[in-house]
Order: C-alpha cells, then structure tokens, then sequence
C-alpha cells in the first residue's frame, strides 16, 4: 500500500501538491536534536565535496540584485494597509505572465520549482550520457531516457495495458473484480485509486509501529461534491467529466454507442462511491479517522465484502496486516460489499477500464496523453501540456526522489545553508514559546506542556542523513509503462513489507528537490527539503529580515501546525490522546471558531466561499508563522546589534520582513484552480494567506502605521497562537 503527501489529518504541507510517488504520507522523526550541528556525511560519489560545490558557489547573490529584485516585484503605488499583497507583489504579477502549461505559477512555487527542474533535467541528461557511471546513474538515465523515448511509447499504444486487460476481462462478479483491485493496486493503481484508498503509515496511538489504513476513495474527479452538487456549474462539469469517461474507453476499441453507456454506468457507480464518503473537512479531526479494527475488524464492518479475495489478490496473507489495519471512514466500508453484489459485472469492468487508462493515460502514447488532458483543462484551466522533459523529470523526481537528490544537493544547497536554516529554527521555537505567555485562554498546565512538545519537534534540514536504497529497483530500457509498474510495486511491497513492524524514523518522504515543507504529527517533526530552501524564500546571502519574513514565516507555520486544531491533539512523542485540559481545549475551540468564521465568509469567486473548516488547520499555522517569525527576526536583530542598516531602498528592515513575506506567495491562478481549490485544498489563496493574517497581526499595523478601520486593520480580529 502507498502512503501519500495529502491527508491533511497527519502530514501539514505548506503547499497541498499532487499525491507524490513516495512511500509514505507521513514523516518520520530522526534522532537529531534542534540544535545546529555538523553536517551529515552525504553518500554519494564524492561525499568529501558534499557540503561545498562550485557550482554552488557560483550563486552567490549581491545586495544590489537582491535589492533590485525585492523593489521589481512590488507595486509601491498601492497603500500597504489597503491592500499588502498587491503592494509586495504587483509589479511581478502585472510584468509575469502565467505560462499555458501552468494554471497555477507563483514566483516561489512556481519560479523556484522551474529552476529546481531544468537543474534536474541537466542531472538526468547527464546520467543517460555518462556510459561509466554508477547503478543509481545507469538507472537515473534508463528512466528518464524511456519517459523521453515518444516513438516507442507512441509506436506501442494501448499495448502495454493488455496484461491488465485480461485480468479485467476475467471477472464476472464481486469477488473477481475485488480481486484484480488487490492485484492491480499492487502496481498499476497504486495507491488506492480504485474503490477504496489504502496507505501505510505509523499508528496514531503508538507511532513507533506502522499500520495501514483504509479509507475513502474510488471516485474520478477530485471530491464527492463534484457527484452531488446540484448546481448548473456542476452537472455542467459532471456531464463533461462522462463524456470524458467516454472518450478514454474509446481508446479500448469500442464503438461510441457503447462507450457512452459504459460512461453513464461508470459515473452512475462512481456516485455511489461518492454518497457514502464523509465532506472532507471531516477527515481532519483524527479521533473520528482513528478506528483501529485490524482485519477482522474490517470484515465485520461488511460481511459481503470478500476482502480475503483483495488479500489474494494484494498478493498477501491476512496475517500481515493482523490487529495493524485502522479505518477512517468506517460506515463507508458498510454495505460496500452489497454495492458490489448488486451492480452488474460490465459496469464492475467498465469502471476498472476506466480507471486503468485514467491512471495510466500520461505514460502511454500522445492520443491518449493528448485526450487524458482534456480533463485537466476542464478542471484547472491549463491550456496546454507542460513540455515533455518536464514531466520526464517531474516522474523520476517523484518515483525515486532520493535517487536523484543527491547530486541536487550537491549542485545547490550549499554546505553553511543547513547551519543558518537549523539556526533560524531555534529562533523560531524560542519565540512560540515566548508568546505563550500572552495567550490569555491557556491555563499554565496546557502551556508547560505545550513548551515541552515543542521542545521536542525533530527538525530536518535540506536533505536526508542517510539515502534510500534502490538496489532491489529494476528498471529497463524502452518500457516507461513498464518501470512506472516497476516503481509503483518496489514502494507498495516496501510498505506492506513493513506494517506491524517498527518506524523508520529517519526516513523522509518529500524529495530533496521539492519547494514544499511539512509538519507530522504523529511523528512531531518539522521537514524542510533543500528545493524550497532557495530565493526568495532563503539565501545565505539574504538580509536575515528577508530570511525570518519567507522561509522564518514557513518555519513558524510548520510549528504552529503542531498546535492547530488537528496537531495539538498529539503530544510531544506523537501520540493521539487527550493532553491539554478541559478548559484550554474549549478556550481554544473558541479562539478557532473566529478563524474559520472569518474564512468561511471570504469569497474568491461570484458564488464560491472558501471552506472555513476544511482551510482551519492551514489558516491558523498561517497566523501563527508570521507572529513566530516577527518575533524571532527582532529577537536575532536585538541579539546581533540591530539591523538598523536598510537593505533596500524605501524600505524599513521591519518593513522588508514582511515584503519577503507576501513576495513568496505573488500567484496567478486560473479560475478553474481558484475553484477547484475552494472544494479541495486545506489551504486558502495566495492573497488571502498574505491578507487575512497580516490584517489581524499589531506588529504588522505598527510597522506599516495602518490605522484601525483600514483595510489591512479591522476593528475585530482573531488570535489563536
């Protein structure tokens, strides 16, 4: 079973992304304290030139071009306490236009991850040149120079789904199709595409074992909303999405009339699917996803349900899993097995059709991968594909991301980058705790305890100290489908491997390369990959007023995850139980309640408000990040004699902390992203997460003389941490 990167309940992202092709949606702890500390030995060729490169030092970056490039990016036409983040970020949003390819570019997430690419495009260019290198090289160049080969992938069609096909064409009833589920997750679904979902992960109880949990899932467009809403805007899309559904079977050679009915029952499935799933808001509170029943458990949720055909097909004995199987969504797994019983087995095939090309439409030839994204369009509003090296790229990063991290590291995370951010992050700690203090809802227990776990927090830095080996891969020349199965089975088989059995807690599960961070609670540790410790969220060579206001605000984010309405329910060792007192817990609840009020009120489109609950958790780390992040910059500049020197021209340093700031988070974004994301992602929008929380924040009024009634100062405001 995979884990992924999205369940917003245990792993806080700063940037929900697409589900990775990494082992685990959780992380893991290591054993390093917060304290600065040598650097790791990196394994790899050349360890002794791990922590300096020339490349490396060859980006040093001079006051003047940082200078420049801070000023370029505002628009200082605009009142600050009007509107901050057209102030900070207008002159590149008016002067960067959105690429085709891209419906949603920002000149951190979409910038910094461009430069990451074209860095990784040249490493895996260069592995497929270099005859002589090593087995990671020669496995590196194999699978992007089969990704890259078009003619062979176009030549073979629909041809490498045939071995898939056959299965699907064998079942006849329930318990055939749950069969090829189990088998087909094992590699070509991956990751719990098909029917229901399935992860393995530390157990929230005691995170020192893995377990694997099943939930909700089996559906084609990204939400159950999108089933069940009755809007004109959505039977428009779900319309479109059936057709779509359609067209893709097409491409198994049958004729539209059939294609069409098969699409109607599939989608008239797939509803169903949708009825019996939760709104995802509620999947954030982890007591009500926490239901450990082991397998037998499992079982008796639904006695038609033949889940020891899904083992067999799994390839795995029940004993496996044992007592280590937790379901999150338990009354969707009720009466599943009699949905089963009850639907006929060509839809049961039609929809394992449909989800077989849908998972598999971007490795296969340029038709399918050409009507694959005219769903994508549909739904996000890109109007062309991204240029085939980058998926290329974005494919490997993904699939063997610590197989590649090594040489990114070396190319561009230079050596005393890792010191400064694991400094940066003492200052972060010590200011959370020394605003406890002024949080008049929280009694003294609740907050020594609090300090304690936050005390506690592993923090990760860059790069992983030990590399993930990849030995056992094998991957082949001239058969992407065939090595995209080839990876999918080596992640599945290395989870299902471990369930019942210890947590690796210096295990990471974000690629080196990838401009994101995240938070785990079960595991209460903050992780920082090397790809988004880059301009403009960090440089050595940045004034620390730039450094605190970017990657200090994402530090402090990171922490306050630990204490949002989701992650305060974990202590300090990741353990799920109740640990704050009754009368903090309902004070906070309060203090929350106004965040997601003032949210839930926010609309980002005619007619489409943001979900005040689903964004809570993300929306309180945003508040609390900058409030850290403010208060460790004026603590290192009292500690350093001042910052009284300004860096750039017209602004304050204070001024400037809070510019570096919004400057990470200047977006454009297609409407089409704007509302799928208002449906789907615990995160608001870019300019509401600059606004909302700088309008609510004194030291962010001081510094800009925003007087109360402002746009940027209301007169009633909300605080949690």
């Amino acid at each position: 079973m995979s884990q992924r990167l999205a369940r917003a309940s245990r792993v806080s992202a700063l940037l929900l992304t697409l589900p990775l092709l990494a082992c685990t949606e959780s992380g893991t702890p290591g054993p390093e304290t917060t304290k600065a500390k040598p650097l790791p030995t990196v394994e790899q060729d050349d360890p002794e030139d791990a922590e300096q490169t020339p490349e490396a030092d060859a980006e040093r970056l001079d006051a003047a071009t940082i200078a420049a490039e801070v000023q370029a990016t505002m628009d200082a036409s605009v009142n600050p306490c009007d509107d901050f983040y057209q102030y900070a970020c207008g002159g590149w949003l008016a002067n960067t236009p959105r690429p085709p390819d891209k419906p949603r570019y920002g000149r951190g997430f979409g910038v910094v991850a461009d430069r990451n690419k074209a860095v990784l495009r040249e490493i895996l260019e260069t592995a497929g040149r270099d005859a002589t290198g090593d087995e990671n090289d020669r496995k590196l160049g194999l699978l992007y120079a089969s990704c890259m080969d078009e003619a062979t992938i176009d030549a073979a069609g629909i041809k490498p789904l045939h071995p898939y096909l056959q299965q699907i064409d064998a079942v006849e009833g329930a318990g055939d199709f749950v069969e090829v589920v189990g088998a087909m997750q094992r590699g070509v679904f991956r990751g719990g595409r098909v029917l229901f979902s399935g992860h393995v992960t530390a157990d929230d109880k005691n995170p020192d074992i893995y377990v694997v949990q099943f939930g909700q899932g089996g559906t084609g467009l990204p939400d159950r909303d999108f089933y069940l809403k009755t809007d004109d805007t959505s039977r428009e899309l779900l319309a479109k999405y059936q057709a779509h559904v359609a067209r893709m079977l097409g491409f198994f050679g049958e004729d539209e009339a059939r294609t069409a009915e098969a699409a109607k029952n599939v989608v008239a499935f797939e509803t169903e699917l949708a009825k019996r799933a939760v709104p995802r808001h509620e999947l954030r509170d982890p007591n009500k996803t926490y239901n450990k029943l082991g397998v037998d458990g499992l079982k008796a949720l639904d006695a038609a349900m033949p889940w020891d055909r899904f083992f067999a097909g799994f390839g795995y004995p029940e004993s496996q899993f044992g007592p280590h199987v937790v379901v999150s969504v338990p009354t969707y797994f009720k009466g599943l097995g009699g949905l089963l019983k009850k639907t006929d087995a060509q839809t049961l095939r039609d929809y394992l059709r449909w989800h077989l090309i849908n998972g598999t439409a971007e490795h296969l030839s340029r038709d399918i991968v050409d009507a694959d994204f005219e769903l994508a369009k549909v739904l996000s509003g890109a109007e062309s594909l991204p240029p085939r090296w980058e998926r290329c790229v974005d494919f490997v990063n993904f699939g063997v991301r610590e197989l590649v991290g090594p040489a990114f590291v070396k190319k561009k995370f230079a050596g005393e980058s890792k010191d400064i951010a694991l400094s940066m992050l003492q200052g972060i700690e010590t200011a959370f705790e020394a605003n406890l203090p002024g949080l008049s809802w929280m009694d003294d227990d609740t907050r020594a305890r609090a300090i304690e776990k936050a005390k506690a927090v592993a923090n990760k830095i860059g790069y992983p100290d030990k590399w993930r080996d990849y030995s056992k891969l094998q991957v082949k020349a001239e058969d992407h489908l065939g090595n995209v199965v080839a990876i999918n089975r080596f992640e599945v088989t290395h989870n299902a491997d471990r369930v019942g059995g210890p947590v690796d807690r210096d295990e990471w599960h974000m690629p080196p390369a990838m401009v994101n961070a995240y938070y785990n609670s079960s595991m209460n540790e903050m992780v920082f990959p090397a790809g988004i410790l880059q301009p403009p969220y960090f440089s050595r060579d940045f004034p620390m007023a730039m450094n605190f206001g970017a990657i200090g605000m994402v530090m402090g984010h990171e922490l306050t995850h630990g204490f949002d309405d989701s992650g305060r329910k974990f202590d300090g060792k990741g353990v799920l139980h109740e640990w704050w007192s009754e009368e903090a817990s309902t004070k906070f609840d309060a203090q929350a309640q106004c965040v997601d009020d003032l949210y839930s009120a926010i609309e980002v489109l005619p007619d489409v408000k943001l979900n005040g609950k689903l964004t809570l958790g993300e929306n309180i780390a945003d508040f609390g990040g900058i409030k850290e992040a403010h208060r460790a910059y004026k603590d290192w500049a009292a500690a350093n004699g001042g910052d009284k020197q300004p860096h750039v021209d017209g602004l304050t340093n204070d001024q400037l902390f809070f510019v570096a700031f919004a400057q990470g988070w200047c977006t454009h974004q297609s409407d089409e992203v704007t509302r799928m994301r208002a449906m789907t992602d615990t995160h608001s929008p870019p300019k509401q997460r600059v606004n909302v929380p700088l309008a609510h924040f004194p030291g962010f009024w001081a510094t800009f003389s925003c007087e109360e009634g402002a746009a940027m100062h209301p007169k009633d405001v909300c605080e949690v941490w």
